[in-house]
């Protein structure tokens, strides 16, 4: 059976626009990745940025789940279980870091006091318009006559919609994630190997020097260790060889690997970012 999302990613890297959109994705994801110190960690992998998008999700799914949303813990704990995606350990330590950190409040359930229904602060919200003002920025340079970014900013069911119908298909489709398994592993799953990545396509596009790896631990929250153990594995990977002074530069791999994610990624938001209902 044809994956859909995989047809519609091929036909925006057949684009004669699409190395500016990766270009515009690789300067707005490193940009979040550079996000303050807690919210840089707690999106630092791709399983914790996944409880996030599930609870916003569930929230804005009010009319399927009711006025409150959907956020309860169980129904987290049923669609993060569903293909074994998060664990219960990680759901309640995101979930108790949400709310210390102001992005989440919990409400009681009107009938039953004893659910507690986890809804999004403005603060979160500010987050998620940062999150999607990469993708807007990025389908713009493919398709600028859907003008997503002005969207983004004044239609104000633009953010629901996109929760809601994104959210329906990941969880009934599966994760964009699980069509590259090997890159998603460490883009997604090695902490710190995101922003590695973004530094090191960020240079080689604009043709300068990558940045010292103390440079790149301060620019991204790490430790020069942890750029150090993250290079090292790359190289094992096949997605970073280095030279003799040990800095770091992409393989063939890992920009075809590249280019394909930013198609697949884009392609899934294009699907679910449009106009409303006139």
């Amino acid at each position: 059976m044809e994956d859909r999302l995989v047809a519609e990613a091929a036909v925006l890297r057949a684009s004669a626009s699409f190395d500016r959109a990766v270009r515009a994705y690789t300067l707005g994801v490193a940009k979040l990745r550079e996000s303050p110190w807690l919210l840089n960690k707690l999106i630092s992998r791709e399983v914790r940025f996944r409880v996030i998008g599930y609870l916003l999700y569930l929230h804005a799914d009010r009319a399927l789940f009711g006025p409150n949303g959907g956020a309860t813990y169980g129904r987290l704990l049923e669609t993060c279980m569903r293909r074994r995606e998060v664990s219960p350990r990680v759901l309640k330590t995101m979930l108790a870091l949400l709310q210390l950190s102001g992005f989440v409040d919990v409400r009681r359930g009107e009938k039953d006091k004893r659910v507690k229904f986890y809804q999004p602060t403005d603060r979160m919200f500010g987050f998620v318009r940062q999150w999607l003002d990469y993708a807007v920025t990025s389908l713009d340079v493919l398709q600028p006559r859907m003008r997503r970014a002005e969207m983004l900013r004044n239609d104000p069911g633009f953010i629901e919609r996109f929760l809601v119908n994104g959210g329906r298909d990941h969880v009934d489709d599966g994760p964009v994630a699980s069509r590259m398994p090997k890159f998603v592993a460490f883009f997604g799953g090695r902490e710190g190997a995101s922003g590695v990545i973004l530094a090191v396509m960020q240079a080689e596009f604009d043709d300068v020097p990558l940045p010292s790896r103390a440079a790149l631990a301060h620019r991204f929250g790490l430790s020069k260790t942890q750029v150090t153990k993250i290079i090292a594995e790359g190289v094992a990977l096949g997605f970073f060889s280095t030279d003799p002074a040990a800095v770091p530069s992409s393989t063939t791999e890992l920009r075809e690997e590249y280019r394909r994610w930013i198609s697949l990624e884009l392609a899934f938001y294009a699907r679910h970012m449009q106009p409303g209902q006139t």
